[in-house]
């Protein structure tokens, strides 16, 4: 009986074994016969070898199958147009377990998941001997859509590592959670007021701009790259009057947020450090936002935006005209309402906790009448 059960075993293993194809390239690997399904044991072999001086990126593909590698799109042209023309490949008909035979032989593994422009929702670094797995936003599209928008992020991808990276787009493990897309919503609103748009670099909206409360019109917007324009650009936002430009300059910070200092108008520097400020992907937006001057004999002097929305993406990866990221608003997640609600739960959770406690320690009492016994006599008197 007992052999019986290890070949049950055994037969239940196999079946739940996933054999998908797995494209790899970036680095010279075996080939192998496309009627032959490799091992995972000797794949992950092959991958250990791989993450020695290399970084592996496995793209998990939902339902991916070979039947997908002859996609075509309307004009008959192949969905995998750019990963076609990548070397050095191999391309193999059915793997065992892949995503597992990376998994257990990578010692640094990270997750990551992109959109179909080929933007990684948490930046990622090139690291040798670490196996980053990469999936991909749904899309509600037909498949051919969708496999020719991941086909296009995937060589956006593949561009911004510097290092040795070894590249693999297999099938997403059955029992992987499926990444849903949100959708995209604009915060602020986009209908009448004044839009501003440089190329892809920059976009800006409001409804109505003012100076110490009086309204001004601006005429026209100019851009003026820094040293670094990568980093650090100036906008110019031109008013009837020429000496009363509103100006000011545009910063990308390290962790992948812009934001807005040096912003000046008619003379005056306004305190803008630390207030307009987002992730590249988001765009700025505030409903009211009123910027200060330095104090002087206790005046100060205000420039006040409505319904501001501001993104500087610093990415060529964004076309001209393109439309506004989920909204960053400048409105904190945790507002003095939110602070006095949780203070009166704690309140009430304290006194909850105390009057449980004191019903606990109420005893019963300890002695009782025997009617068989002699009564229990307490003497009372006065003293």
């Amino acid at each position: 009986m007992l052999w019986k059960s290890l070949i049950a075993l055994c037969v239940i293993g196999a079946a739940l074994a996933e054999q998908t194809p797995v494209f790899l390239w970036g680095a010279n690997s075996e080939a192998k016969p496309s009627l032959k399904t490799v091992p995972q044991a000797e794949f992950a072999d092959q991958l250990a070898a791989l993450l020695k001086d290399h970084m592996v990126v496995a793209f998990e593909e939902n339902g991916l199958s070979t039947k997908d590698f002859l996609c075509s799109n309307s004009q008959s042209q192949s969905c995998y147009a750019q990963l076609q023309g990548v070397s050095p490949k191999t391309y193999y008909t059915s793997v065992e377990n892949p995503s597992e035979a990376l998994r257990s032989v990578a010692t640094k593994r990270e997750h990551n998941s992109i959109d179909a422009s080929g933007r990684f929702a948490s930046p990622a670094k090139c690291s040798v001997g670490t196996a980053l797995f990469v999936s991909f936003e749904d899309d509600e599209d037909t498949r051919e859509a969708v496999l020719e928008s991941h086909d296009s992020a995937i060589a956006a991808i593949s561009k911004q590592f510097e290092c040795k990276v070894a590249y693999l787009y297999l099938a997403a493990p059955s029992t992987a959670p499926v990444v849903q897309r949100r959708t995209r919503r604009d915060t602020a609103a986009t209908t009448g007021g004044t839009m501003w748009v440089s190329g892809n670099q920059f976009r800006m909206f409001y409804t109505s701009v003012s100076y110490n409360g009086v309204p001004f019109s601006v005429n026209s917007i100019s851009i003026v790259n820094g040293t670094t324009p990568a980093t650090q650009f100036s906008v110019k936002l031109a008013t009837a009057d020429a000496d009363k430009s509103l100006t000011f300059d545009v910063v990308y910070s390290d962790g992948g947020y812009f934001s807005l200092t040096n912003v000046a108008y008619a003379g005056q520097t306004f305190r803008s450090t630390g207030i307009i400020n987002a992730p590249t992907t988001f765009s700025y937006a505030c409903g009211n936002l009123t910027l200060e001057t330095a104090a002087v004999n206790g005046l100060y002097n205000s420039l006040s935006f409505n319904s501001l929305q501001i993104q500087a993406p610093f990415s060529s990866i964004y076309k001209e005209g393109f439309v506004f990221g989920d909204s960053w608003d400048c409105v904190g997640f945790v507002s003095p309402a939110i602070l006095m609600g949780l203070m009166v739960v704690v309140i009430l959770l304290v006194i909850i906790f105390i009057g449980i406690c004191w019903m606990m320690d109420i005893n019963t009492m300890d002695r009782f009448d025997d009617p068989k016994g002699k009564t229990i006599t307490i003497n009372a008197g006065a003293e």
